[in-house]
């Protein structure tokens, strides 16, 4: 997939499903750089699903050169995801 970044640029991106173990989990690993895997948990709870998100990269390093992007990011996905459930489950 091509992300569309907002400097106007495409940043060509490439990922597998390493893991997917339903309901619980996911994991998908980035195979271009900046190279990560990301682990995605699903727990039930009392009130619905508690998504949990964690990626790791190839080093602190790189970690730390893209926090700036990758934190904001993150956050805006996860934004995302939940205006989409709450639209699927009427809650909305």
């Amino acid at each position: 997939f091509v992300m569309h970044g907002p400097d106007g640029h495409n940043y060509p991106n490439e990922s597998v499903f390493a893991d997917i173990e339903p309901p619980l989990k996911v994991v998908v690993q980035h195979v271009v750089e900046p190279l990560f895997r990301l682990n995605i948990a699903l727990t039930a709870s009392a009130t619905g699903t508690r998504v949990s998100w964690a990626q790791t990269f190839e080093s602190a390093e790189v970690a730390s050169r893209i926090e700036h992007i990758v934190v904001p990011a993150n956050e805006q996905n996860l934004d995302r995801l939940a205006v989409e459930v709450l639209r699927q489950s009427g809650g909305g």
